[in-house]
């Protein structure tokens, strides 16, 4: 009988500590929680049209949006570029930021840039300025033209890779 008794006391007490610090009666306030600034898009696109006429399509695998920053953050990004309706060239990048104010886009990793006359631009971390309608890295770059090669530290172009100037760059003739 002594047994039960202090059975029964040590399950009372523990019963009771468990109820004391084993139950959180501390409500979370879920409407005071501020809202995130971030939202997660998948297959996000965008279109740029000026004066009727296609200037940009670019599709990404997924996109987040910061709105605090007005920024979206792409995963594998895919930019065409359009003069009035015309494709001019490809933009490919690993990752990319994209000013959802200004359309200025940054090219992370590793980037391509494919023309309509066909040639093919690679860097690193290729800049598009949506205003000045140019694309830059102060990267090495690196062209394949048909029977030519040309390497760079750098470089300025258009979107069509007409205008280009490439900083000590070489020449490889195939």
């Amino acid at each position: 009988m002594n047994f039960c008794k202090r059975y029964n006391i040590w399950l009372i007490t523990i019963l009771s500590v468990f109820m004391l610090f084993g139950c959180n009666t501390e409500k979370v306030d879920v409407e005071g929680t501020p809202p995130t600034s971030e939202q997660m898009i998948e297959k996000f696109t965008i279109t740029a049209m000026r004066e009727g006429k296609l200037e940009m399509v670019l599709k990404a695998e997924s996109a987040v949006v910061d709105e605090s920053k007005n920024v979206a953050h792409l995963k594998f990004p895919v930019i065409k570029f359009y003069n009035e309706g015309n494709y001019l060239s490809t933009f490919v990048a690993e990752s990319a930021d994209i000013s959802m104010s200004s359309y200025d886009i940054k090219g992370n990793g590793k980037c391509t840039v494919d023309s309509a006359n066909n040639e093919h631009l690679q860097t690193v971390d290729l800049m598009y300025s949506e205003k000045e309608g140019l694309i830059y890295s102060n990267n090495p770059v690196k062209i394949i033209r048909p029977g030519e090669k040309v390497y760079g530290t750098s470089f300025r172009s258009d979107t069509k890779l007409n205008k280009m100037v490439i900083k000590n760059q070489r020449i490889s003739i195939d």
